[in-house]
């Protein structure tokens, strides 16, 4: 559904009330004394008060989510676990998931009203099957694609812990019958000294759906799981520990939920608040959001515990389902606006299709047209991954009867640019000047690498129309290295950890620009580990899980993994 940054409806969101969280008699404690002064007047029902936020946070950024801010001492429940999660999610539910396996109870609630999730396709680093130093270049390589700007702890982390989550995953998948659609170890590699780090990629056919399976499991297994629920107010002792989390139902009632052990904030991200991405990612301001409801209650919630937002930019990540979805994410295909004007260097790759865009379209959802002709497969062989002309067949409109699926076909240009209600007459000019200079062997408009400059001449056309939206923001709270939320002082509150993207700054770039699949397996293992440490102090799963145990299905046709092939091994990332 795309949804419009300035008609966000909050359907679900309730208006801040007007006193802040000072009562420590009622287990609620107030945040530290703010850097700046943040008290402003609530136009919710409680209007005419004021309240002191801490810093980092403004009135609009409550108005905007399900928080309440006035103290809330009378509950239609109460109920008690050692883990509360908030969220079902890629975070919320493995975290639910492994609270069950460690023996521990688990409440959870959950805004919407079923689990809820984004991507589909997670990745891991096998540490049994690479070189340190390998690993270590690796995690160099993709510093510098994001300029540096990366979390090394949490990135570690990620590196140390991701086998085992993702085995877990898949076998967790399988125990509900909804298994991987691809299994790959393509993006290994082989550096030139001959050392050698080696990973591996589930596809799951919807990380949604997998979830909306996986809760029903761990609801089986003795969760408890409160749907159309939102969290709305955190619950703190005298010493400011976390020890429960408020949650509001539909019916308006309000559920206290105690936490013995540990409050797990997984409550996605903040793309529908307008008031936060205002000020911590404002970059894709024109973009329609791939998500609804996603307002920062997490993000919030640890503020008011004493956490902080991590500083902005945070990192956007941008997708076109129609490119995403067959590949051609770094393929270097004539890409054309709606006037039928070239406007970049299309060496330029989907994460990043949304910046270059920003500078050439002015307060507008930004488009484009990408063609490429019958030969495709031919002149831009080894450059990205492309999809066989039977797959891309089938995606063309009028084929499939996927909306999503905006690939157009045609044996001439203008039909194409009929089927798209296109200027037939611009469009053909400007592919007709592009092949010019595909012939010359250069590019004379945006300096595009004479190897990648292919004509668009041979019938059949397609086109894919591109439309980049919002997927997710990557960018929460500050947490420790073990994914708890820490205060001013770097200090962890007690009780409160925070999970996906929720939490932490894994990824500072401008745009998220990490291995692929890394996001979604972050997620999934943040989610999974914050449990582990908070239920037993360590790291260590009771069910410890490992590639061996899903090898098989990841050899190829030769009973190999690619990083067994030096000769067809890539030996650098891939950027995409």
């Amino acid at each position: 559904m795309e949804v419009d940054r300035r008609s966000f409806l909050k359907g679900g969101a309730l208006a801040a009330s007007a006193a802040a969280l000072t009562m420590a008699g009622t287990g609620l404690m107030g945040c530290s004394a703010p850097k700046q002064d943040n008290s402003l007047s609530s136009t919710g029902p409680n209007a005419g008060a004021s309240v002191k936020l801490p810093d980092g946070l403004v009135m609009s950024d409550i108005e905007q989510s399900c928080v309440e801010l006035e103290p809330i001492s009378e509950f239609a429940a109460e109920e008690t676990y050692d883990i509360v999660v908030v969220g079902a999610g890629c975070a919320g539910v493995p975290a639910t998931l492994t609270a069950l396996e460690e023996g521990a109870t688990v409440g959870v609630l959950q805004k919407e009203a079923d689990a809820s999730a984004n991507g589909n396709g997670a990745s891991a680093v096998i540490l049994g099957q690479s070189d340190t130093a390998a690993v270590k270049r690796w995690m160099a390589d993709w510093a510098k694609e994001n300029k540096w700007r990366l979390n090394n702890e949490l990135f570690q982390y990620y590196v140390d812990h991701s086998e085992d989550t993702l085995s877990w995953i898949i076998q967790q998948g399988d125990s509900v019958d909804f298994s991987p659609a691809s299994y790959k170890t393509s993006a290994s590699i082989i550096y030139d000294d001959g050392t050698r780090i080696a990973t591996y990629e589930a596809s799951s056919p919807s990380n949604d759906e997998l979830m909306k399976k996986l809760i029903v499991k761990a609801q089986d297994l003795g969760a408890v799981v409160h749907f159309n629920t939102p969290a709305v107010q955190i619950v703190q002792d005298d010493n400011g520990r976390v020890t429960g989390v408020i949650g509001k139902n539909e019916n308006g009632d309000y559920i206290k939920m105690n936490a013995n052990v540990a409050a797990i904030m997984a409550a996605g991200d903040y793309m529908n608040n307008d008031s936060l991405t205002d000020r911590y990612c404002p970059d894709p301001v024109d973009l329609y959001r791939k998500q609804t409801n996603r307002t920062g209650d997490g993000h919030i919630l640890s503020s008011m515990a004493g956490g902080r937002i991590v500083r902005g930019m945070h990192p956007k990540m941008c997708h076109d389902l129609q490119c995403s979805a067959f590949t051609f994410m770094a393929t270097p295909l004539l890409a054309l606006d709606p006037q039928g004007k070239r406007f970049f260097n299309e060496e330029c790759v989907l994460t990043s299709w949304s910046t270059i865009m920003m500078y050439h379209y002015k307060d507008e959802q930004p488009i484009m047209y990408r063609f490429f002709d019958s030969e495709y497969a031919e002149k831009y062989e080894g450059v990205g991954q492309i999809p066989p002309l039977d797959t891309l067949e089938a995606n063309v409109v009028g084929v499939t009867d996927n909306p999503q699926r905006r690939i157009f076909k045609g044996n001439t240009i203008e039909e194409i640019c009929e089927q798209l209600d296109l200027d037939s007459a611009t469009f053909k000019a400007s592919i007709e000047a592009y092949n010019e200079m595909c012939r010359a062997g250069r590019d004379d408009e945006f300096g595009k690498d004479a190897k990648y400059m292919q004509t668009v001449e041979t019938a059949p056309f397609y086109c894919i129309e591109t439309k980049p939206g919002l997927s997710a923001i990557d960018g929460g709270v500050y947490v420790d290295e073990h994914y708890q939320v820490i205060d001013a002082d770097d200090n962890p509150i007690e009780g409160l950890y925070a999970a996906g993207v929720n939490a932490g700054n894994l990824c500072g770039g401008v745009d998220w620009a990490m291995p692929g699949g890394s996001s979604n397996c972050h997620c999934f293992n943040a989610g999974r580990y914050t449990v582990i440490h908070a239920l037993t102090g360590g790291l260590e799963p009771t069910n410890k899980c490992t590639f061996d145990q899903v090898a098989d299905r990841f050899v190829d046709e030769d009973g190999k993994f690619i990083w067994e092939k030096p000769g067809e091994c890539r030996n650098a990332i891939e950027i995409w």
